[in-house]
């Protein structure tokens, strides 16, 4: 029987290397699938190599909404 995840609860976010709030995990996830503007969510401009965050980003269980 699997997890289930609480996509509201802050959790470790491997994009960020950090827990991070639901919020910015939604809104992040909408700007790496290129939903928003990555310059939309502040803490995605300090993120130096965007396509390697996309693909960390897709991987997590956290991005299967």
């Amino acid at each position: 029987m699997s997890e289930m995840i609480d996509y509201e609860a802050p959790h470790y976010c491997p994009v960020y290397r950090k827990t991070i709030s639901g919020d910015l995990c939604y809104d992040s996830l909408m700007c790496l699938n290129r939903t928003f503007k990555v310059s939309s969510v502040e803490e995605l401009t300090e993120i130096r190599d965007i396509e390697a965050a996309r693909k960390i980003c897709a991987d997590c269980p956290y991005s299967e909404l």
